[in-house]
């Protein structure tokens, strides 16, 4: 049987993230080759990073690091015998099945780049033979073929393969840095690094030559622990390695047949672990785990490049699922670092006890979900922590709704009384919700303050101070209850029927109006259930906000008589219900207007012209103009937020929140 080499390719897949997959089974090769020829002194392999050309590329700026075109990898080995050749030709080959070979390893060569250009020079009986031929993405796959005898072994390397021209779209995704690449080589062949006859691995960048034994060396082989894992009948071994490495891992890589085949992160199961964990003598190293194991060599796909776990519910009792292998692993993990998961898991509850202070509607889950607080990343900023948190409690809450069912449907069938335990936490989820609208509050009070004092370009502009209160040009049918801070004038103005912010009186849908003039706020509040039925609305409400510390209104600027001229416009002109029918406003409909301002002489001067009577702390002034059922009520923005501090205040004390 034949095999097409080109169609071999098409067939087999190499996912972006695994660009360096052919490095890999290039470097695999030779240290097979370097341990055939069984040399008594250490084998040596090199890699030779190739770098497009700046010009070639186009790179404007020079500190970058041009990309990787090819990689050029030599060894010592045995080279490339008759026998090895063979192996070479035959897709699926089991030459080196007992070593965990699949036989198609250098099919990847072909999907990543153009194609392997192969010089191998090795001994046959008493002779030595040169063997060069290029492997391409062809039917035959072989090319330029040619064998010949030479004299004497020509140089120190015995098989130099090219990896030529790695196409784009694993190029744009190759790391460039020599340093990341000796670390990924690392965690793929960590398990030959430990044996000691291990080969010198050499990557070499340009001027630069980087041993990658010496950085295992360094970062790693002094720390590693062997642990046995027992699952379902199946045997693991796991090395635990504390990485001095400056870029944390804390990752679980699964090995087959002593090569990395895929990841996952230790934060899934352990979700304390820190970025990095600090030892005795003050250094900083992260976890870095190997896996191995029979049923993980015998469960690799061909590719290497993932380990086809068993489904759920499999009723074998040696199979094992992706999911319950990540628990028993990181059960080991625990148990190995009890004591500074311990510590980190402490820290991070006190984190979000500070946290809670101010986000106190969260408060209430370390109370009751503790444990599942424990779960959030240690790596978490207070953003990602509020979102966590959020997901937290939005489980909470619905676990309480369910809770609460179920019991209300156990008092009616067995007249059971209330379960207390469950009261408290209904109580203890709406107190959280409640002290984070109270916590809302006082900073909108916190900010019109700062907004009422003078820096150095002036006061604040009224339209500042209005778009704290509510939207610019919008209506209430715009936004939600939660997007506007009404209350700091009158809680009731938040239950209103229609709403309009900063409209013309030509655009408000509740008058026939074709008035362009406009009111700052003008609110039309809902009729109250036992009132006349064709009266739809029992109040209206208009909101001037004037600059703070204006002095300096003239006669026509009068913020009284603007109240008065659009009291006029709205009583002159029909207004119209919800569902745009017509009405008479001047049928006793009470109209109340606030003016929001500082009590500047000017604004003083005004109010006592038109005979408005002071209020008992002298902060504002009120009158009642009987020809338009108008209440006016003239406030100081220090009574304003004075007054609604007060409100606040008695709320904040029964939560025992911080006092405003």
């Amino acid at each position: 049987m034949q095999i097409d080499i080109a169609g071999k390719v098409r067939e087999k897949k190499l996912p972006n993230n695994k660009v360096l997959l052919p490095l890999y089974e290039a470097i695999v090769n030779s240290i097979h080759a370097i341990e055939d020829l069984k040399l008594e002194e250490k084998g040596l392999i090199e890699v030779e990073l190739v770098r497009s050309n700046q010009e070639e590329i186009g790179y404007e700026d020079l500190n970058k690091l041009p990309p990787i075109k090819d990689f050029i990898i030599k060894d010592n080995g045995i080279g490339f015998t008759e026998e090895n050749y063979e192996s070479f030709n035959f897709a699926h080959s089991s030459y080196k099945y007992e070593r965990g070979g699949k036989g198609i390893g250098r099919i990847t060569w072909l999907r990543a780049f153009d194609r392997a250009i192969i010089k191998s020079q090795f001994k046959d009986k008493e002779q030595y033979l040169s063997r060069n031929f290029n492997f391409e993405t062809t039917r035959k796959g072989i090319e330029k073929e040619s064998l010949v005898v030479i004299g004497d072994r020509d140089g120190f390397w015995s098989t130099t393969i090219v990896l030529r021209n790695l196409k784009e779209r694993y190029r744009r995704r190759c790391n460039n840095n020599a340093e990341d690449i000796v670390f990924k080589i690392l965690e793929h062949c960590f398990s030959f690094f430990l044996e000691t006859n291990c080969p010198v691995i050499v990557i070499v960048d340009g001027d630069r030559r980087i041993v990658v034994n010496d950085y295992f060396n360094t970062f790693i082989e002094k720390t590693v622990e062997k642990r046995p894992l027992v699952f379902n009948k199946n045997e693991f071994s796991i090395d635990i390695v504390k990485s001095k490495n400056t870029k944390s891992d804390n990752k679980v890589h699964l090995l087959a047949n002593k090569r990395e085949v895929v990841s996952f992160s230790l934060t899934e199961k352990v979700p304390e672990i820190p970025i990095f964990f600090t030892d005795v003598n003050g250094e900083k190293y992260s976890i870095s785990v190997y896996v191995s194991g029979k049923y993980l060599d015998e469960n690799v796909n061909e590719e290497r490049t993932e380990i086809v776990f068993d489904e759920e519910n499999n009723m074998f009792l040696e199979s094992i699922t992706f999911d319950e292998f990540k628990i028993k692993v990181s059960e080991i993990i625990r148990s190995e670092f009890r004591d500074e998961l311990s510590y980190f898991s402490e820290k991070k509850l006190t984190r979000v006890k500070d946290f809670v202070i101010t986000h106190p509607r969260y408060r209430h889950l370390l109370k009751y979900k503790s444990s599942e607080i424990l779960e959030i990343s240690n790596s978490s900023d207070d953003s990602k922590l509020e979102v966590e948190l959020f997901k937290i409690q939005q489980k909470l809450e619905l676990e309480v709704l369910k809770e609460t069912k179920v019991e209300i449907e156990n008092i009616q069938t067995k007249e059971d009384s209330f379960n207390d335990v469950l009261h408290e936490k209904i109580l203890d989820v709406g107190t959280a919700k409640l002290s984070e609208y109270i916590l809302h509050r006082k900073q909108i009070l916190d900010l019109l303050d700062l907004h009422l004092k003078k820096k150095d370009s002036g006061y604040s502009t009224e339209e500042i101070i209005h778009s704290l209160i509510f939207p610019l040009r919008k209506t209430s049918d715009e936004i939600s209850l939660e997007e506007h801070n009404l209350w700091v004038i009158d809680d009731k103005l938040s239950f209103h029927d229609y709403l309009a912010s900063d409209k013309t009186f030509k655009s408000i849908e509740r008058t026939e109006s074709i008035s362009t003039k406009e009111t700052d706020i003008i609110v039309f509040n809902k009729s109250h259930l036992l009132s006349d039925e064709k009266k739809p609305y029992s109040s209206i409400v208009i909101v001037e906000f004037k600059r703070p510390m204006r002095n300096d209104y003239t006669d026509k600027e009068n913020p009284i008589n603007q109240i008065n001229t659009y009291v006029r416009e709205i009583i002159n002109n029909k207004a119209l219900d919800k569902d745009g029918r017509p009405f008479d406003i001047k049928d006793k409909t009470p109209i109340y207007a606030y003016i929001v301002c500082d009590l500047t002489p000017n604004m003083r001067k005004f109010a006592e012209d038109q005979n408005f009577t002071i209020l008992p702390d002298n902060d504002g002034y009120f009158n009642f103009n009987r020809n338009y059922s108008l209440y006016i009520e003239i406030i100081s923005f220090d009574k304003l937020i004075r007054d609604s501090k007060k409100r606040n205040k008695v709320l904040f004390e029964k939560l025992n929140l911080p006092t405003v």
